[in-house]
């Protein structure tokens, strides 16, 4: 067997093995998919309301009573509606989870969420690069998403001392970062022709998607709370300013939470990452190593899955993007077995202790040296 060069490969070795991975991993998506159906609808409808009914609170709130103290729970109610929004709905009706209800309202393609970057760099470099490429370098730029260095495999530079600080800021904007992802503005310094001109090509549609989320939230909804407040008696300033605040502060709540999950999700300890000379030809159950040797699942109650979008089930997720995630929980303790019966590891574990874990990598590979994620995929000889 030919391998490449880094940590010693893990779980199946063997074309046989890799076969009956395969067919296990296959089984649990068939028959979980086989009892998708009404059950399914009535839920992605119910929450759909939910979020709307939660945003509508959290908007009346902030309108009707300016720096009182319910206007801290008027943001708080806005932005529980955009982790809801953006992570079990937004994201999981964007991989097409619900495509077979035949509904606009849950088309994958043409679903337009609450972020700042456009449905179709998201579905470009989230759904295709990094479902399909996951954790093999130079290709999956959501390792790090070219602004962290979080492995020895990657050249340390001077620039990455200030790493730590710089998640932190990344964290409260971190659909603004997203939003920019796809145009590969660190390619800049190697291929600044070809950067240039995708930056050129792609600009227009991410300015028209942060104009759109710029107008709604700190343009109309202010201005329509100074009237509220003028009407009132408050004074136009005073609405204008409790709205434009109360929708920032949300803002920083969603995307301070949405950057916990994803990141506890990618970047914990014990994270593989992949040579792309490997993906080419590849056994399928390469493909489902690769999946759940780059993901790390988060434990918790029912509520907290939801809240995660279930990407608290990175694992499963990965394994079975299409699948509606309120499955995730269903087939996690199959797919746990199936990893355990062929030696694969199974990450997983409580958010703080997550948590924990990648602010060690982040911190620790601000400065040279750091831990190997290369890892060998031992792919069978053909025999000629």
């Amino acid at each position: 067997m030919t391998s490449t060069t880094g940590q010693p490969g893990v779980g199946p070795q063997t074309t046989e093995a890799l076969d009956s991975f395969a067919a296990e991993l296959d089984a649990v998506r068939r028959d979980t998919m086989a009892r998708v159906g009404l059950e399914d609808a009535r839920y992605i409808t119910r929450l759909l309301w939910v979020i709307r009914g939660i945003e509508a609170a959290g908007r009346a709130l902030l309108l009707t009573t300016p720096w009182l103290p319910t206007f801290w729970l008027g943001a708080a109610l806005l932005g529980l509606s955009k982790c809801l929004q953006n992570m079990e709905f937004g994201h999981n009706v964007m991989h097409g989870q619900y495509d077979w209800m035949n509904d606009p309202r849950f088309d994958g393609k043409s679903h337009e969420w609450d972020s700042t970057c456009s449905k179709e760099d998201w579905r470009h470099f989230h759904n295709y690069m990094h479902h399909h490429y996951t954790n093999v370098l130079e290709l999956d730029r959501d390792f790090g998403y070219g602004m962290l260095r979080l492995s020895a495999e990657q050249p340390w530079e001077p620039r990455f001392l200030t790493q730590a600080p710089y998640a932190i800021i990344v964290a409260m904007l971190f659909e603004w970062a997203i939003a920019i992802h796809n145009m590969e503005f660190e390619q800049l310094r190697t291929k600044r022709e070809a950067t240039q001109a995708r930056i050129r090509a792609l600009w227009p549609n991410v300015k028209a998607k942060m104009w759109l989320q710029i107008k709604k939230d700190y343009v109309l909804w202010p201005l329509l709370g100074g009237l509220v407040s003028l009407v009132l008696g408050a004074g136009l300033l005073k609405g204008l300013l409790a709205v434009l605040l109360g929708n920032v502060l949300a803002n920083v709540i969603r995307n301070v939470w949405t950057f916990v999950v994803i990141f506890c999700g990618h970047f914990t300890a014990g994270v593989h990452t992949f040579d792309a000379a490997l993906v080419q030809g590849e056994h399928k159950g390469h493909w489902y190593l690769r999946q759940i040797l780059g993901s790390s699942n988060i434990s918790g109650g029912k509520l907290f899955h939801i809240m995660t979008g279930n990407l608290s089930h990175q694992i499963e997720h990965h394994l079975y993007p299409d699948m509606p995630a309120r499955r995730y929980a269903e087939v996690a303790p199959r797919v746990r077995a199936i990893c355990q019966r062929h030696g694969v590891p199974y990450n997983t574990g409580g958010m703080l202790k997550q948590l924990a874990t990648v602010a060690v990598r982040i911190v620790r590979h601000s400065f040279p040296g750091g831990e190997r994620t290369l890892t060998a995929l031992q792919r069978p000889v053909v025999p000629h």
